[in-house]
C-alpha cells in the first residue's frame, strides 16, 4: 500500500512524463541537447515510477 505522499508523487510523475512523451518527436529534431535532456528526464521518471511499484 502507497502512502499518501507516495501516491501524490507517483501522480505528479506520471504527468510529467505524459508531458515528456507527448513533445518528444516534436524537440527530438531540434536539438541534440534537447533530445538528451528529454531522455534523460524521461529515464529518471521510469525508473522511479518502478520504484514506487508502478
Amino acid at each position: 500500500m502507497l502512502s499518501k505522499e507516495m501516491k501524490e508523487e507517483k501522480k505528479h510523475l506520471e504527468k510529467e512524463l505524459l508531458f515528456f512523451l507527448s513533445y518528444y518527436k516534436e524537440v527530438s529534431g531540434r536539438s541534440e541537447k534537447t533530445k538528451a535532456y528529454f531522455d534523460e528526464q524521461i529515464q529518471i521518471i521510469t525508473e522511479r515510477l518502478k520504484e514506487l511499484g508502478h
